[in-house]
């Protein structure tokens, strides 16, 4: 289990706490989507940004004139912020309703992602995002590649943060006439739906049909 740093180390709730790198790089997979707070200009700035963990880095990327990946790119600090929210947690007092979530929080310091990999963490994007789809796309052209810039940032900093189970409510609550649970919140994967513009005679892919599918 790694050891907490003052910047990653819980203190509201702490038993809620994991700081091992199996649980936080688990919650990190799971996700897609984080938002990345940084100062600019000394001004604070949060960005909602596609992510993608690979070994012990996150990766963003997007326009080379994104200020968030420019900040960056120049070795800026920044702080990232995961969650998947799982229920709607029902107590018997407003107090103690809440919510059961996995999230992860990281603080680091940005780098440009080697030129040597650049290509091929873009291509480890698409992968990420629509898993089987890389293999059916052209390659990337220089320009469009020398359009998309991406960092990483490393994971020496991150913790994660749990709930789950039951309301937690007050022994002199437990006989009162309210109801007291939780309700499920799901994300469903729908049907694809196929673009205006698809060239004639083209099926839906057996990778997009299966896509949200675990093995």
């Amino acid at each position: 289990m790694n050891s907490p740093s003052e910047r990653t180390r819980v203190r509201r709730n702490a038993s809620r706490a994991e700081y091992a790198p199996e649980i936080v790089n688990g919650i990190l997979d799971a996700n897609r989507i984080c938002h990345a707070a940084y100062v600019e200009s000394g001004e604070p700035r949060i960005i909602p940004t596609l992510y993608m963990r690979r070994g012990a880095y996150v990766y963003l990327h997007g326009n080379r004139q994104s200020a968030l990946l420019r900040h960056l790119a120049a070795g800026g600090v920044a702080a990232l912020s995961v969650i998947s929210v799982e229920g709607v947690v029902v107590a018997r007092s407003g107090f103690h309703c809440s919510m059961n979530y996995h999230s992860v929080v990281l603080f680091g310091q940005g780098e440009p992602v080697p030129d040597a990999e650049h290509e091929g963490v873009l291509e480890q994007f698409v992968e990420a995002l629509i898993p089987g789809h890389l293999k059916r796309l052209r390659r990337a052209t220089p320009q469009e590649l020398a359009a998309t810039l991406a960092v990483r940032m490393p994971l020496h900093e991150a913790s994660a943060k749990i709930r789950t189970g039951d309301p937690i409510d007050d022994p002199n609550d437990l006989q009162a006439d309210v109801w007291a649970g939780v309700i499920p919140l799901l994300t469903a994967v729908g049907l694809p739906v196929s673009s205006g513009d698809l060239k004639a005679g083209l099926e839906v892919p057996d990778y997009v049909r299966a896509y949200g599918v675990r093995p």
